[in-house]
């Protein structure tokens, strides 16, 4: 048993719930308090955002009530947390009510990053972050008939609610400063394939600019583009990122990193009492082991449940990021983790690298739809570093996982051409055809001379 009285877990994120309720599972005779906003109410999966926004699904669909919490024996606390008094272990509120902790779980978040834009306080501006974000912009399109939408960012969440809005008949632009689209997940050479496709379905891509001014007498009217250029809009959206929710570790007097929080591998910070999971942390790349963002929501629950065993004693490790992501912008998907070949080379890396072609199923499947696969991988090392898929199906952004795995595993292209994936004509490709199998088989050949010498 553990010598934990008292929890303290400070936000209903997906690291803070995850981590209160694991801490009640593992131990149910430790006091658990969650403290949270008041509009942080349940629990929420933020990637059902982009579609609650859309009209595709309901609020109530993605939406956990308090009983989660209730029925596990976790006190609530609606009432926003103002400061950590680290001497006393003591969480202070609004309302100047104190809660004491043996153990604190710092899960504050992160917030959207708000541009200096002129006109960025007109009504019809939204950022995407909570439901109620959600509810609001949907209510927008419904009350204003939105026609002309201009979303601010290329990343996952900006494409997926441009397709989304997209479809129900409004016309989207997205505005990105990066050359291309995804930058920070995928090389040109393979976002470049999934832009024409972004362009085919009607939308404005305007790469390498910037908004210099929204424009309109009450709500926005139109936007006003670095190049010089004005775009009609009834609507904008800011996907522009996110930025960790430090501020009350810093007014604790925590370590502060480039990107977050400090954390050691155990997710404790500065004070060996203090943990902090999820998008509040600094997190280092598998590969390289320098700082870098991990703000989706696989790594903030795993980080979230890491932090509660812990906090009760146990040694867990939490991982370096290899960041497997997943989105979709119609028919097309698109996948990632680990290094891209350019982000490797930024880090003086030397890579070899493979683009395969494969299929969702059996070539003899009338349905089957094709998919490319990119690899990487260290040439010193031989080892995988990173994958990238686009694909015209679903299915085959599963293999992420496994490319993500096999980094995790340090498999070197020798060891990746023997991997033997389930096969059957309707659920996966050829045995002959499997990409990742294949794929390393180029590379292996690069590495490797005939007589067996490397």
């Amino acid at each position: 048993m553990s010598q934990v009285k008292k929890i303290v877990v400070i936000g209903t994120s997906g690291a803070g719930a995850l981590a209160a309720k694991m801490a009640k599972k593992l131990d149910p005779s430790v006091d658990v308090t969650v403290i949270r906003k008041e509009d942080e109410k349940g629990l929420l999966t933020r990637c059902a955002i982009p579609y609650i926004a859309s009209g595709d699904v309901m609020v109530d669909a993605c939406f956990k009530d308090d009983e989660e919490f209730y029925e596990q024996g976790i006190k609530l606390v609606t009432m926003k947390a103002v400061k950590v008094n680290r001497e006393e272990k003591e969480v202070v509120t609004a309302d100047g009510a104190t809660y004491p902790y043996d153990k604190l779980i710092l899960a504050t978040g992160a917030i959207p990053i708000m541009f200096p834009i002129p006109g960025i306080e007109l009504a019809g501006v939204f950022t995407l972050r909570k439901a109620g974000d959600a509810v609001k912009m949907s209510d927008w399109i419904n009350t204003n008939r939105v026609r002309n939408l201009v979303v601010v960012g290329a990343g996952a969440i900006g494409l997926e609610t441009s397709y989304l809005l997209a479809r129900k008949g409004i016309k989207v632009t997205i505005v990105e400063m990066l050359e291309h689209i995804m930058q920070r997940a995928l090389d040109a050479d393979m976002s470049e394939d999934v832009e024409k496709y972004i362009e085919k379905k009607g939308i404005d891509l305007k790469l390498g600019k910037t908004i210099k001014a929204i424009k309109g007498k009450d709500s926005v009217e139109n936007v006003e583009l670095s190049s010089g250029e004005t775009i009609k809009a009834e609507m904008l959206i800011l996907s522009g990122g996110v930025r960790p929710n430090i501020e009350l570790g810093e007014k604790a007097g925590l370590a502060v990193g480039r990107l977050g929080l400090k954390v050691n591998e155990y997710l404790q910070t500065s004070d060996p009492d203090i943990f902090a999971p999820g998008d509040i942390k600094e997190y280092h790349s598998f590969v390289t082991g320098k700082p870098t963002l991990g703000q989706l929501r696989p790594n903030a629950v795993i980080a979230g449940r890491v932090a509660a065993k812990n906090a009760l004693g146990y040694q867990v490790k939490f991982p370096g990021l290899i960041n497997c992501f997943a989105t979709k912008f119609f028919n097309k998907s698109v996948a990632g983790a680990g290094l891209t070949e350019s982000e490797a080379k930024a880090n003086e890396i030397e890579t070899v690298c493979v683009k395969q072609a494969s299929v969702s199923k059996h070539m003899v499947m009338r349905d089957k739809k094709p998919y490319v696969m990119k690899l990487v991988f260290d040439k010193k090392t031989e080892k995988i570093i990173g994958g990238q898929i686009v694909s015209d199906s679903e299915a085959p952004i599963r293999h992420i996982d496994v490319i993500g795995l096999a980094i995790r595993c340090g498999l070197t292209a020798s060891d990746l051409t023997t991997l033997r994936c389930a096969g059957q004509p309707e659920l996966s490709d050829d045995p002959g055809l499997e990409p990742i199998a294949l794929g390393s088989e180029s590379v292996f050949r690069k590495f490797h001379k005939p007589n067996g010498d490397v």
